[in-house]
Order: C-alpha cells, then structure tokens, then sequence
C-alpha cells in the first residue's frame, strides 16, 4: 500500500514540475519575439500622439551613449484588391536594431529607409491577398485629413499613399494580424508631420533598464510617459501570468488526488494492523503515539515522493533540451526551462497537502482507536 501511495506522489510531482517547466518555456518563447518590437523603455507624451523630437533630447541620449531608434504610430485603412482592413501603421527610423530585424522577417527583406515600402505580418498578407514586390498590385494606405470645409470628393477627407510590401514578419498572431511597419519619413507623410515630430523614442539593449528609467524620466519630465517592457505589454503579461496560476492549481488539484490515494492507503494499513496497534497499546503506546507514526509517515511518503518525482521530472526536462524528444513542429522542438522557482514551488506544495493529509490521518487514527486501559 505504501508503495501505491508514493507512486502516486512521485507521477503527480513529476507531472507538476514538466508542465509548469514547460509553460515557462512557452512564456519565454513568446516574449523572445516580443522584445524584438518592444524595447526596452518607450518614451511617449501623456498628452497628444506626437512631439518634436528637439536637439536636446537627441544630445542627451547620445552623449550618455543610450541605444535608441523614434518610431510613429498610428491607424491607417488598408486597401488591395477590393479587401480593406485597418491597420496599425508604425514608423521606424535607421536607427531600428538589424538584429531584430533578422529574429522577425519571414519573407522578403526590410523596407528601404526612403520609398513607399512597407513590411506586414504574414496573417495580414494572407488574408488580404499580398505579395512581396507585387508592383501589379499596390497597396493603398488611407488616413483621414485633419481640417475643416466642404467636402466635394473623398480626395477631401482622405490622404492615400501607395506602397509595395518588401517583406513579411511573424511575431505572434495579435501583431501579425495589427501592425505594418515602414520608414519614418513614408509614416511622416502619411500622417501629415514635420521632419522632428515623432511619436515615440524607444531605448534598446541596455544593461540597467531600471536605474536608466529613473534618469530618462528626470530629463524629460512630467509631460513624458517613460514605460517598461512590461508596462507596454501588460495584457500579455497578464495574460500569461493567469494562465500559469489556472495550470498550477490545475496541477494542484492532481497532486490532491494523489495525497487521497496516500490516505486510503494508509487508512487501509490502520484497518489491517488494527490488532498489531492494540497490542502496541497493552504494552504502554498511547493513543497519540500511535497517531504519529501514521503522521509522520504520510510525510516521509510525500517527501520521497516529492524528491523521486522531481528527480525523474528533471531528467526528462534535461532529455527534451538535448535531444528534443517532443516537438511542436518539424523544426522546432517544444521549449522547456529549468527555474528554480518552480522546483520550489512543486516542493513546498506538494509537503503543504501532505502535511495536511498527514494532520487528518493521525487525527483519524486517535479518533478510530479505543484507548486500551492497563490493568
């Protein structure tokens, strides 16, 4: 019967460190693509969408030596072949990483830093029907024309530009599905801005984000919002944060499951050494005694067990690393992590329910027992 119990242990254990190890995996997979368009502080104004990128600023960051590239964002219609969808057209300067660049092109190549070319994530191009170079089939970007007035023609409420995709992109399917990038002076036009309005200026691969945050945020002052990577991305880092709270407790309740078959197991012993108990009880053993025998094994039965599962959970993580024993597609292998966290979360969750199932079966035997008296 104990050697059921803590096969249940061990399986549940097991079980609970590969998934969790593996959606670890999974979440850092997914914010790999996202740190490409995401970078490391975005500074945007509190009020307005654009501002003017001054001579100052421009010396303030080169002269601290701060990576950084300005971008324009903003909606546009996008329309090809009678098949229209609003977009999120975002500019970028020269000054955008190549390094990113390479992680998220899928097709073609980046767009030129002067022309009318753009790069869309593949589940746009797919949907709308678009090519790279497809210079039959030009794309046509439409924003609305601020002012005031009669309106004769659309030409007097919409500025177009046309445009050629150069590439295509995959990140993940909300931005392969939203956003179009291209140059900053084709995004100026588009928009009707100035050669120094910008949107944003966005700091990269720095090595101390969180003490630069405090002295971006000094120099451009109030009016500036200076945001993280996980400020920018907060629905997806809830999203994903929520998601491994739902599969612990998920795990959870499974690592219950298995302390319930440790209490039946042990509750059968009690039945089956009843007598062997009773005599222990004319010798002198007291009823609380006899209860902690069974306490203290429910808690020797987690504890090997816990230890033997996420020994054998860590092997077959070490085993998918190196040989890639299960994969998602032909070419990529299902990512798992090693994270100290989650040993120690499996750890001290699964001694958590043991001890209490512990505490109800050494309750169970005090109550179940009669106090023999000695004569």
């Amino acid at each position: 019967m104990s050697i059921l119990a803590i096969t249940g242990v061990i399986v549940s254990a097991a079980a609970m460190i590969i998934v969790l190890s593996g959606f670890s995996g999974l979440k850092n997979y997914s914010l790999e693509f996202i740190s490409s368009v995401s970078p490391s502080l975005k500074i945007t104004p509190n009020k307005g969408k654009v501002f003017k990128f001054t001579n100052e600023m421009k010396a303030f960051l080169e002269d601290r030596k701060i990576n950084y590239y300005n971008s324009i964002e903003d909606k546009a219609l996008m329309s090809i072949n009678n098949n229209n969808r609003i977009m999120i057209i975002r500019g970028l300067d020269d000054r955008f990483p190549k390094r990113n660049i390479d992680s998220i092109i899928y097709q073609g190549s980046w767009f030129e830093s002067s022309g009318n070319e753009i790069v869309i994530g593949w589940s746009s191009a797919y949907d709308l029907g678009i090519s790279t170079q497809d210079g039959l089939n030009p794309i046509n970007l439409y924003v609305p024309k601020p002012g005031k007035g009669q309106v004769f023609s659309e030409k007097d409420i919409l500025k177009s530009e046309k445009v050629l995709a150069s590439g295509i992109f995959s990140i993940n399917e909300e931005l392969n599905n939203s956003i179009v990038f291209t140059n900053m002076a084709l995004a100026q036009e588009l928009f009707g801005l100035a050669e120094q309005e910008i949107g944003a200026v966005n700091i990269f691969n720095t090595e101390d984000a969180k003490g630069l945050e405090k002295i971006v945020s000094d120099f451009f002052g109030p009016g500036f919002n200076v945001a993280n990577r996980v400020q920018q991305n907060s629905t997806l880092y809830k999203m994903l944060n929520t998601e491994q709270v739902a599969i612990y407790l998920i795990f959870s309740l499974i690592v219950v499951v298995a302390l319930f078959n440790m209490f039946g197991a042990l509750m059968m012993m009690v039945i089956e050494k009843r007598k062997n108990l009773q005599a222990l009880m004319v010798m002198g053993l007291a009823k609380k005694s006899v209860g902690k025998i069974f306490f203290y094994q429910g808690l020797l039965i987690s504890f090997v067990g816990c230890i033997i599962g996420l020994v054998v959970g860590s092997v077959l993580i070490f085993l998918q690393q190196k040989l890639s024993l299960f994969m998602i597609t032909s070419s990529l292998a299902y990512p798992v992590v090693f994270e100290l966290k989650n040993f120690l979360l499996v750890f001290l969750t699964v001694m958590a329910l043991g001890l209490i199932a512990s505490v109800i079966i050494s309750y169970y035997v005090k109550k179940s027992i009669p106090q023999i008296s000695q004569q």
